[in-house]
C-alpha cells in the first residue's frame, strides 16, 4: 500500500484534477490510497464566508458560496459530463454539502458569532467536494475510485481548528474501512484536512493538515510509502520562488527535513513527519508538473554520506521575548518560574538564548501576549520586538565545521541580528533578522553555503 496525497495547486482546475488521476492510475498495482485537498483557494473563502456571516453579511456570504457552488460544477462539467448519470449524481452531493454549509453559515449569523466547533464544520467543506469530485473523475476514466468520508476513519480529540489523532481508534477504523476496499482492488479517496471525534463532531488538523491527514493514515494501515505530491520538484536547498537556482535535494532524514518543515520550508505541513517517524515509513515528496522528477526521498538515515548545510528556511512574523532581571544572578529554578508562564498560556517558544541576567525567546503565536507579558512582570522586564523572521540553515553536524558558521556570519555582514542559536546537535543554525532583511539574509547565506565554491573564499 502507498498513500498518495494531492495538494491544492495539484488539483486546481479540471485539468489539474486529470493529470493526478493520471498519476494515480499508474499505481494501481501498488493499492493506492488517495488524500486531496481542496481546490486552491477555496478554504480561504470558507473561512471568509465564515468572517461574514459574523458580520452578518449575508449578501457576501451568499455570493462566496454561490461562487464555490459554481467552481466546483464548472469542474465536474469538464470531467464527468460525458456520462450524464456521473454529473447528476455529484450535483445532488455538491448541492447537499452547499446546504449543509448554508445552513451553518445561517446559524452563526443568526448568533453574530462563531464557534471552534462551527468554523471546522464550514471549513471542511472544501476537501468533502474535492474528495467527492475526485472520485467520481477517476470513476469516468475507468479507474476504481471509491469515495470515503474521512471523519469515519480519522479519529481526533476535540481540540477544534488543531486537533490530534487518536491513533488507536484511527488504526482500527482506518483497517475496517479502508482494507476491504483495498481487497476489491478499489482506490480509497478520502479528503485530507478534517476527522471527527469520538462523538462523531467534525474537526479539522489545522491548516496545512492534508499532508499531515496523508501520514496518518499511512502509519495506520502500515503503508510502504507515502507521497506527497506538490507544485515543485521536491525539498529544496531554498524556496525557488525566493532562489530560483535552489536544487532539489535527493534524500534527506527525517529530523532535517521535520526541522525545514517547522521553519518554513512550504512543501510539507510541520507535523507530517511524526506518524511516518513512528513507523519508519518513508515519505517522498514529487512533482504533479514534472511526473519524470525523482524527488525527494525522505527516510530515517537520509543520505548518511553527505554532511554539512542541506538547506535554509525562513519563518517569518515571529516576536522575540526579551526578559531581563538581575533575580537571575546565581538564581536557582528562575528560567523554571518564566517558562512556567508559557506553558500555563500555551505559548510554543521555538528559540532560546540566555546569559547572566537576560533570557530572549522566539513566539510566532500572538495569541495571549498581553497575558504574558502581564504575568512576566512580577519575575523580569519584558520587551517584544516584533515583526523579525528566523533564517535558519539545517542539516547535519553543523558544528563540526568550523566554515559553515563562518561563511554565514560572513555573508550577512552589514545585516542586524537580533538572535542566533546552535544547538550541540549541529543540525540547525537559527538566526533572527528584522522581516525587511529576510530575503537579502537568505540569497546571502545560500550564495555562501551551496553556489560559492569554499576556496573562492581563500
Amino acid at each position: 500500500m502507498i498513500i498518495i496525497k494531492f495538494g491544492g495547486t495539484s488539483v486546481g482546475d479540471a485539468d489539474r484534477v486529470a493529470n493526478a488521476i493520471e498519476i494515480v492510475s499508474a499505481r494501481q498495482e501498488r493499492q493506492p490510497i488517495v488524500v486531496v485537498s481542496a481546490l486552491a483557494g477555496v478554504t480561504n473563502d470558507l473561512v471568509a464566508a465564515s468572517e461574514a456571516a459574523r458580520s452578518c453579511d449575508i449578501d457576501r456570504v451568499n455570493a462566496i458560496v454561490a461562487k464555490l457552488r459554481q467552481r466546483h460544477e464548472d469542474v465536474a462539467m469538464r470531467l464527468v459530463q460525458q456520462k450524464f448519470d456521473f454529473f447528476e449524481s455529484f450535483i445532488k452531493q455538491l448541492d447537499k454539502q452547499i446546504e449543509q454549509v448554508h445552513t451553518i453559515l445561517k446559524g452563526i449569523a443568526l448568533l453574530g458569532e462563531i464557534t471552534p466547533r462551527a468554523r471546522d464544520k464550514v471549513t471542511a467543506i472544501g476537501e468533502k467536494l474535492s474528495s467527492v469530485l475526485f472520485a467520481y473523475s477517476m470513476m469516468m476514466r475507468a479507474v476504481p475510485g471509491e469515495h470515503v468520508d474521512s471523519e469515519e476513519v480519522l479519529i481526533t480529540d476535540d481540540r477544534f481548528g488543531d486537533a490530534a489523532p487518536l491513533m488507536d481508534e484511527t488504526r482500527a477504523a482506518a483497517r475496517r474501512v479502508l482494507l476491504p476496499l483495498l481487497e476489491r482492488k478499489l482506490i480509497p479517496v478520502m479528503g485530507g484536512f478534517i476527522g471527527s471525534t469520538r462523538e462523531g463532531a467534525t474537526t479539522t488538523l489545522g491548516r496545512g493538515g492534508s499532508d499531515y491527514s496523508a501520514a496518518i493514515v499511512g502509519a495506520a494501515v502500515g503503508a510502504e510509502e507515502i507521497q506527497i505530491w506538490t507544485d515543485v520538484d521536491g525539498m529544496m536547498t531554498c524556496d525557488p520562488r525566493l532562489i530560483p537556482g535552489a536544487k532539489v535535494i535527493g534524500r534527506i532524514s527525517y529530523t532535517e527535513a521535520a526541522e525545514l518543515a517547522w521553519f518554513g520550508a512550504k512543501v510539507l505541513h510541520p507535523k507530517t513527519i511524526a506518524p511516518a517517524v513512528a513507523q519508519k515509513i518513508p515519505v517522498r515528496v514529487l512533482n504533479t508538473h514534472n511526473v519524470a522528477s525523482a524527488g525527494t526521498l525522505i527516510t530515517e538515515a537520509g543520505d548518511a554520506d553527505d554532511h554539512g548545510p542541506r538547506a535554509i528556511a525562513v519563518k517569518r512574523n515571529i516576536s522575540v521575548v526579551h526578559m531581563t532581571s538581575s533575580k537571575m544572578l546565581g538564581a536557582h529554578g528562575f528560567l523554571a518560574r518564566l517558562f512556567a508562564v508559557f506553558e500555563a498560556l500555551e505559548i510554543s517558544v521555538d528559540l532560546i538564548t540566555t546569559s547572566e541576567v537576560s533570557v530572549s525567546v522566539t513566539i510566532d503565536e500572538r495569541h495571549n501576549l498581553d497575558k504574558l507579558v502581564e504575568a512576566l512582570k512580577p519575575i523580569a522586564e519584558v520587551q517584544i520586538i516584533d515583526s523579525q523572521c528566523i533564517v535558519a540553515i539545517v542539516g547535519r553536524d553543523l558544528m563540526k565545521d568550523a566554515e559553515v558558521g563562518a561563511r554565514v556570519f560572513h555573508s550577512l555582514r552589514g545585516v542586524p541580528l537580533s538572535m542566533f542559536s546552535l544547538g550541540t546537535s549541529g543540525l540547525n543554525l537559527s538566526i533572527v533578522v528584522d522581516d525587511k532583511h529576510a530575503d537579502a539574509a537568505v540569497r546571502a547565506a545560500h550564495h555562501a553555503l551551496f553556489e560559492m565554491p569554499v576556496e573562492a573564499e581563500a
